[in-house]
């Protein structure tokens, strides 16, 4: 990953078959990715000698266009919470968007304070305040500090159930033209879309510090009049030139985790019938489940060891028919093994024992599928 990386590419980078120069992302530039190794490895050299003042440092981060904020990671993620801060990001925040200063083992971090309160601590909460202050900065509705944050909301317990805001507060603060066309999307503006798209028309399917293009905001945010004005203007359902349908930043993957059904079929017709269908989900076995069946497997295998030894080795699939609550409604292996007796036994341990997350279509919705599990058996084994 070239953000990891203390080396500038040879080449182009390529991403999904496109070169990262035809990205738009700036997340992708070179250059700009080379001025934030430098910056970040300057502020760690002024905290590891303690002349690094947070306030200075927060208002040189904003002249230059960087609206990361000052981060830990820890053994369960990313977080900003140990200073000061809250970022409502479906799936955490990712390494590209924060200034990670430290590691906080678990159990370091309640209720948003860090223990001990040190002096990296310390920077972090005056450089995060600082930024949040700043009227430059175009986040202040997705990152808040902790003691304005409230509640996190709950994720709804079915899982047919879609996430009403999965990124972001509802409750929205005042936007600023220079805060961009996210930010419009975001608080619904077509006027301030309109605008600004006659004036940065690449800034359409651009994507921002989290991954999101100004579609994928406005669905977000549930802004339907602002996400037909872009899509009236063309903009992508699958989100910037290097990402695809199914990645988690996509407009259409975030309209089918809130399920909202308006919104993927007004896309629908804009995407391949490839792309749609990317957007569908096998079946998925329980793990604990299956570690259950490859000892049921086992000991099955130890029973019928004298008629398997006779086999060469080989490899079987168990293909199953799930129905839309994870039932399973048939399992048949193929090739068939040389006793029918071990076969029939073998499905019913599958059928017994193996647990289903069920399938869903492109638009989320439970539907009735197939899956497979291979088997190896014979030759003693």
């Amino acid at each position: 990953m070239i953000g990891c990386s203390q080396k500038a590419p040879e080449t182009n980078l390529t991403v999904e078959g496109a070169a990262v120069s035809q990205c738009g992302d700036r997340r992708a530039d070179t250059g700009f990715l080379a001025a934030l190794r430098k910056s970040d490895k300057s502020l760690r050299r002024k905290l590891a000698i303690g002349d690094a003042n947070a306030v200075a440092e927060a208002h040189k981060a904003l002249d230059r266009g960087d609206y990361r904020l000052i981060a830990a990671t820890t053994p369960s993620g990313i977080s900003t919470e140990a200073y000061g801060v809250q970022c409502r990001v479906l799936g955490g925040l990712s390494p590209w968007s924060v200034r990670a200063v430290a590691f906080v083992p678990d159990g370091k971090i309640d209720e948003g304070q860090m223990k001990p309160d040190d002096t990296v601590t310390g920077f972090g909460r005056r450089y995060n305040a600082a930024v949040l202050a700043d009227p430059r900065y175009p986040y202040g509705d997705v990152c808040r500090a902790v003691d304005k944050a409230g509640p996190a909301p709950s994720l709804p317990e079915s899982p047919d159930a879609g996430v009403e805001q999965p990124f972001g507060f509802a409750e929205l603060g005042v936007a600023r033209m220079e805060h961009g066309l996210g930010a419009a999307a975001r608080r619904g503006s077509i006027r301030d879309i309109a605008v600004l798209l006659k004036r940065d028309p690449a800034a359409l399917d651009r994507p921002d510090l989290f991954g999101l293009t100004p579609l994928a905001w406005a669905v977000a945010y549930h802004r339907w009049p602002a996400a037909q004005a872009l899509l009236r203007a063309k903009a992508s359902p699958t989100g910037g030139t290097c990402q695809t349908t199914i990645d988690r930043q996509s407009p259409l993957q975030i309209a089918r985790i809130m399920r909202w059904y308006g919104v993927i079929r007004a896309m629908r017709p804009l995407v391949t019938e490839e792309e749609f269908a990317s957007l569908r989900q096998k079946p998925r076995w329980d793990d604990a489940s299956l570690i259950e069946f490859n000892h049921a497997l086992t000991e099955l295998k130890e029973r019928y060891r004298t008629v398997l030894r006779g086999q060469r080795f080989s490899r079987h699939d168990l293909n199953f028919q799930v129905d839309e609550k994870g039932n399973t409604l048939e399992c048949v292996m193929e090739p068939a093994s040389g006793s029918p007796a071990f076969d029939r036994e073998l499905c019913g341990l599958a059928v017994e024992i193996v647990r289903w997350a069920p399938a869903r279509d492109a638009f989320g919705t439970r539907v009735p599928e197939t899956a497979k599990l291979l088997v190896g058996f014979g030759g003693g084994n």
